[in-house]
């Protein structure tokens, strides 16, 4: 059996070499939902990409009975946008497009969000400060994130109108329980698992669901992957009105 890999990335883990300053981040709820960095220059294959695709995939594997999740893509975006190509997968056309399979793509978009949230600070730093989410976002990276939060507001869209409430409050719920799910025991070893799994194949072009899926079943923190996907989906479901409340 497979041990579960660890990247050297001691802000992934929360290892903090130096004191963290907060600088707070205070906007009007009225107006926007978040503030997006400016992005800086980064190499295709950059690190902390891979770990924003892996955190897709390991929220995708939530709803496996949903989508036909197929692979990821290791070329590099068109149009010279940073990043990969990313995650594939597909869902049959002649199923309902119900409430919950919005909430389900709105989950897997956000969790780059999350993900290099965590990436960058640390488990530890983000399960104290996402108290704070949404008056005072300053600890939620979102460089590089635009696009994936652009779909995750227009997936939500459908699950704000069918429940009657305001797509704010929508979206804040959302965000927070995606990132309640990445910061449950075994799930970031799962995404820093599948990163360094795409790093050690990234010169295939792509890699299968089944090649990650599998490997990932070998590792140690898969047991308490598990565990915590099962949690995550009994809290999150059934969809109500009263759960998508933004203070649940």
């Amino acid at each position: 059996m497979h041990s579960c890999k660890m990247l050297n990335l001691g802000c992934a883990f929360g290892i903090k070499h130096q004191q963290h300053q907060r600088e707070p981040n205070y906007f009007n709820l009225q107006l926007s939902i978040l503030s997006f960095q400016q992005a800086e220059h980064t190499p295709a294959l950059d690190l902390r990409y891979l770990v924003t695709e892996a955190a897709h995939y390991v929220m995708a594997l939530n709803f496996q009975e949903e989508f036909d999740l197929l692979y990821i893509d290791l070329n590099p975006n068109a149009e010279d946008k940073k990043g990969i190509a990313g995650l594939k997968f597909n869902r049959d056309a002649k199923k309902t497009m119900l409430p919950k399979i919005y909430d389900h793509l709105a989950l897997i978009d956000i969790s780059s969000v999350c993900a290099a949230s965590i990436y960058k600070h640390g488990k530890e730093i983000i399960g104290m400060e996402k108290s704070n989410f949404p008056a005072d976002a300053a600890m939620m990276v979102t460089e590089g994130c635009g696009e994936d939060y652009e779909r995750f507001s227009k997936h939500l869209l459908p699950v704000s109108r069918y429940f009657l409430l305001r797509p704010l409050h929508t979206q804040w719920n959302t965000i927070l329980k995606a990132f309640d799910f990445f910061l449950m025991d075994g799930v970031w070893d799962a995404v820093i698992f599948i990163a360094e799994l795409i790093s050690e194949n990234k010169n295939m072009g792509i890699i299968s669901h089944a090649h990650m899926l599998e490997s990932l079943s070998e590792s140690t923190c898969y047991p308490a992957f598990c565990t915590a996907r099962e949690g995550f989906l009994l809290a999150r479901y059934p969809l109500t009105k009263k759960s998508l409340e933004m203070n649940n």
